[in-house]
């Protein structure tokens, strides 16, 4: 037993002995009190590294989301601009309802109807009569030759100066053509996704868009109601003149862009607005320089006397003298008193 003790004593000297001189160091956990140097600079160096690994692959993650993002940016770029340039193509006539026929046409097309019903009436009626002698067989042939003329002019066209009776039908067969075609058109620029509400951006190349009643049929637009809600010959007419004026927006669009590449090329800062604001400080600095030039001007032009000022003090100094000889009898005639 005392052997045993004499040995582990022995062994925890020598364990002793062996173990790192290591500073008791406040805040250091009591492993790292059993590791050496080397040891302890090759795991900050691992921390180290994978401090810097976790850095560069969320500086890797954001590069993908930037990239994605630009990448996402450009793809509506492209289609932003390529249903701009698609407004370039469509049936503006169409919209324009150029060959509607208006309501005074109609009217008119439905009394020269009553027109042509009463006259072939009264024609037959009078040729009818001189057949039965009732008038003169005179008059029964003009009215013939008339009512003959008349039924020539009965939809055939062949007189196309006189009314006829299908006028008034055609019309009518016309606009309701014509209706279904716009209709069909504007159901055709909508699409799926809606086409006006997507172009809206171009307000900010042509205010005039900031209009309410353009606001409103963008929104209908992208709430898919614009088909339901076009009912009256306005609502076309306000589709049309908002692709006029979107027309424009892109006019100007492109216009810009080609400005700003001419820019670029010659190597100028394409910031058209920074331009124009330093254009306008020079245009002042110039203004003022020939202001603060022509005020020296003008206190020279002020000092200098006119002829009008050089007879006013002539005039004046001639008064003085007088009233100066007139006081100097006066002042001898009380010395001799």
């Amino acid at each position: 037993m005392d052997d045993k003790k004499i040995n582990s004593a022995e062994d925890s000297e020598s364990d002793d002995k062996n173990a790192p001189n290591m500073p008791s160091v406040p805040g250091v956990y009591p492993a790292q009190h059993k590791m050496t140097a080397e040891e302890v600079a090759e795991q900050d160096a691992k921390h180290e590294r994978e401090r810097i690994k976790t850095q560069w692959e969320a500086q890797k993650a954001q590069n993908k989301q930037d990239e994605r993002k630009q990448a996402e940016e450009e793809r509506q770029r492209l289609d932003r601009e390529r249903l701009y340039k698609d407004l370039e193509s469509f049936d503006y006539e169409l919209l324009s309802l150029q060959d509607y026929p208006s309501d005074f046409e109609i009217e008119n097309a439905r009394r020269a109807r009553m027109a042509w019903f009463f006259g072939l009436g009264i024609a037959v009626f009078l040729f009818t009569s001189s057949l039965l002698n009732l008038i003169h067989t005179w008059i029964g042939g003009i009215a013939g030759g008339i009512a003959f003329v008349l039924w020539l002019s009965h939809g055939t066209g062949m007189l196309t100066i006189l009314p006829g009776l299908s006028s008034h039908p055609e019309l009518l067969a016309r606009r309701r053509r014509i209706k279904n075609q716009v209709t069909e058109y504007i159901q055709h620029i909508e699409g799926k996704r809606g086409y006006i509400h997507r172009i809206y951006p171009l307000v900010h190349h042509n205010p005039r868009l900031r209009a309410r009643k353009f606001r409103r049929i963008a929104l209908m637009s992208k709430e898919h109601t614009i088909i339901s809600n076009m009912k009256t010959l306005q609502d076309v007419a306000l589709f049309n003149e908002y692709l006029e004026e979107a027309k424009k927006g892109a006019q100007e669009y492109f216009l810009k862009q080609a400005e700003d590449k001419l820019l670029e090329d010659e190597g100028i800062d394409p910031d058209v607005e920074n331009l124009d604001a330093d254009l306008a400080e020079n245009n002042e600095e110039s203004e003022n320089e020939e202001e603060t030039q022509a005020k020296p001007q003008q206190e020279e032009n002020n000092t200098i006397p006119t002829p009008e000022a050089k007879t006013q003090t002539v005039s004046n100094l001639r008064s003085s003298a007088k009233n100066q000889l007139k006081q100097e009898p006066s002042s001898d005639d009380n010395q001799s008193i």
